[in-house]
């Protein structure tokens, strides 16, 4: 395994697949990589204890990636795309397992498109399918993910309906398809010793003011994360929509978001809200204009 790979993959394939449930179920979702492995069928057997349901796909020009969820909490996916409340239920049946094929479509295709992004490459899912597995099983998924497969072990969360936890499984082939150049320049993410060093340079009597520790007001080692690319959004608003009217729109449909004209818009950095801020026009671009910003602590604390 190489460690600084599949940090990318865990980062991007979850980064992708999180906006896209961020838009289907309107929510803000929040995700952590907990721990990432090597990974064998004795280890895949004790992962399939309680995380059974697995949405696992092909990609084009080789790799594969499987994602396994609890039953509880793809029950939950289910009834809140349908229904539009989270209730989990003790099986799924033809119909639920036909839904979740709907959203694995649109999870799965979001995190491979995320990294095609990433990796300047055409990447997309070839084909995909839901899987229910039994530890007995452990062998048949094992197969499907090759020699060298990685286990990366994440959580999630979306008050109030969500707090649970994932695993992300990834093949060695698709861990090759990393680029060398993005592995070699450590765009991989900031490890906890390290942020830990970091955030040990704020002042803690006033964070208002900036970073303490050095002649600049930041600490040396801050230089470690001020180089990293970071992904800025500036969100207008969120609605909630049927998969169907998703499918349904094309040039001229217009989607009323919910935002009121006065309102500020939201600006998002990795998916994580940091500021707020007015709409501007900037040598005839559009602009955000800050109005309201999360303390500098805060805002490096949300990136662990």
């Amino acid at each position: 395994m190489n460690e600084a790979a599949t940090q990318i993959l865990a980062d991007g394939l979850l980064k992708g697949g999180f906006d896209v449930l961020d838009a289907l179920l309107t929510s803000s979702f929040n995700y952590a990589v907990s721990e990432s492995k090597d990974s064998d069928e004795a280890a895949l057997a004790a992962v399939l204890g309680t995380h059974t349901v697995a949405l696992q796909g092909n990609i084009q020009g080789g790799g594969v990636l499987a994602l396994l969820l609890s039953l509880e909490e793809s029950t939950k996916l289910v009834s809140h795309t349908k229904d539009g409340e989270p209730t989990a239920a003790e099986a799924l049946d033809d119909a639920g397992i036909e839904s979740l094929k709907e959203i694995a479509d649109g999870v799965l295709g979001g995190g491979v498109t995320h990294l095609a992004e990433r990796f300047g490459e055409e990447m997309s899912i070839e084909s995909f399918e839901v899987v229910q597995y039994t530890t007995e099983q452990a062998s048949d998924l094992a197969n499907f993910l090759g020699d060298g497969p990685v286990q990366s072990a994440f959580t999630f969360s979306a008050d109030p309906h969500y707090d649970s936890s994932g695993y992300l499984l990834t093949s060695a082939a698709l861990e090759a398809r990393v680029p060398d150049s993005q592995v070699d320049s450590g765009d991989a993410l900031v490890s906890d010793d390290e942020m830990k060093d970091i955030l040990s340079g704020f002042s803690p009597e006033d964070e208002t003011a900036g970073y303490a520790g050095s002649d600049e007001g930041i600490p040396e080692n801050m230089e470690i994360v001020l180089g990293i690319d970071l992904t800025a959004t500036a969100r207008l608003g969120k609605v909630e929509m049927p998969i169907a009217d998703l499918l349904a729109l094309g040039p001229g449909s217009i989607i009323e978001v919910g935002h009121v004209v006065d309102e500020p818009v939201e600006l998002l950095v990795n998916g994580h809200l940091i500021a707020r801020g007015d709409v501007v026009v900037v040598d005839e671009k559009f602009g955000l204009r800050i109005t309201e910003i999360i303390s500098p602590r805060e805002r490096i604390e949300r990136f662990r």
